[in-house]
């Protein structure tokens, strides 16, 4: 059994009722990944629907025999994304140079990235091995979480690069200010600004809507495809594009700031030596990573942009629309671990890491390996006389 549980029966002036509904694939055309009109009774009433099931659809519905390889895919992006971001944050706990205030924002990001991998990975897993969608409840959750996490994500990242700015151009005043009150603050507005826009359109319709397709503008709750998160739909998908997008512009204008510091730095022929040279050549590099971070985070969103930017102008046929979403999507979610892999290149302290977690999860097994090849000794017990 399959749950199909889009099913859309247009009427005369335009309003679309929803129902879900358990049906058999067979009953509904298998292998259609697209509307299959059919005729319903319910009662005395026949009604004409529209039936659309997201396991006909993308790169599980056209290649099936594919499961195993895209369940081992999303096991191995959650076990990096949770083994980089879990280096990256014992990193900033337990060492002292990576204790100054700004880090508080790298610390939020690490944590949001593991939440976002895992309210996306574990549900597509499920969803490829038992070819079902999560029931109403989750997948509004789910829709909730994903576009509220991508962007307080990027108003994560907007705020480091604040803070990067503040480190290099008021070394100084650095300390005073970023206190605690104002770090405080502002991580309050980030998750303010990503979660007020669907906490408002709950509080006015009752409920998070959610679209299957733009063309549908029904509110059902359902993926796309097997391998897509359920999604917002009405006008919570501009909102949250428009404030992303307003986080990448502050990244990319605080970024030419840090910048044009360094390069008035060097042609105004400011010499600073000693210490004071290595801690600015240190933050410099600190922004340069940065920098590498948010690009290759840009550099992941290109193909589920171009794909938007494909389904909009109806370029491509929806079948071939939703196999290329479903392999954009997957590229985007790498943003999730790519953080730790560009500090793992550039940073020492992070490899160090990197390599004591190893050597203790290695040294765990094999005393747990040793522990279970002793033998167990047979324990003779004398009888009570």
């Amino acid at each position: 059994m399959t749950i199909l549980p889009v099913i859309a029966g247009t009427i005369a002036n335009g309003t679309i009722p929803v129902a879900n509904i358990l049906t058999n694939t067979s009953e509904v055309g298998a292998g259609v990944c697209d509307f299959v009109t059919a005729n319903i009774t319910l009662g005395n009433v026949t009604t004409s629907v529209t039936i659309y099931n997201p396991a006909h659809c993308g790169v599980y519905g056209y290649y099936p025999s594919l499961q195993p390889l895209l369940s081992l895919v999303l096991v191995f992006m959650t076990v990096w994304a949770l083994f980089g971001n879990g280096c990256l944050l014992y990193l900033i706990c337990t060492e002292r140079q990576m204790k100054e205030p700004g880090n508080i924002f790298l610390c939020a990001l690490a944590l949001t990235d593991i939440t976002q991998i895992l309210m996306y990975a574990p549900t597509a897993v499920y969803n490829l091995v038992h070819e079902e969608i999560p029931g109403e409840g989750w997948c509004r959750v789910q829709a909730f979480l994903t576009s509220s996490l991508a962007t307080f994500s990027v108003y994560l990242k907007a705020s480091l690069w604040v803070c990067r700015f503040i480190h290099i151009a008021f070394p100084l005043d650095y300390s005073l200010l970023m206190s605690k009150r104002r770090l405080a603050v502002t991580m309050t507005i980030c998750f303010l600004i990503a979660m007020t826009p669907p906490l408002v359109g709950i509080a006015r319709v009752g409920t998070l809507e959610s679209w299957t397709v733009d063309v549908s503008s029904v509110d059902i709750a359902q993926p796309l495809s097997l391998m897509l998160p359920c999604t917002v739909g009405g006008h919570y998908v501009i909102v949250f594009v428009t404030l992303s997008m307003i986080a990448v512009l502050i990244s990319c204008v605080t970024a030419g700031l840090i910048f044009r510091v360094a390069w008035n730095n060097e042609k105004t022929h400011t010499k600073l030596t000693g210490i004071a040279n290595h801690q600015f050549n240190q933050k410099l590099q600190a922004a340069k990573t940065l920098a590498i971070i948010t690009g290759v985070q840009l550099a992941t969103w290109c193909p589920v942009i171009i794909a938007g930017l494909l389904w909009n102008a109806e370029v491509i046929t929806v079948d071939k629309q939703l196999i290329l979403v479903d392999i954009s999507f997957v590229i985007m979610m790498t943003s999730t671990f790519t953080d730790s892999i560009v500090y793992a290149k550039r940073k020492n302290i992070y490899r160090r890491t990197v390599e004591k977690i190893h050597s203790k999860i290695s040294k765990y097994f094999e005393r747990k390996k040793d522990l279970e090849s002793i033998p167990m000794r047979t324990l003779r017990r004398t009888e009570d006389i």
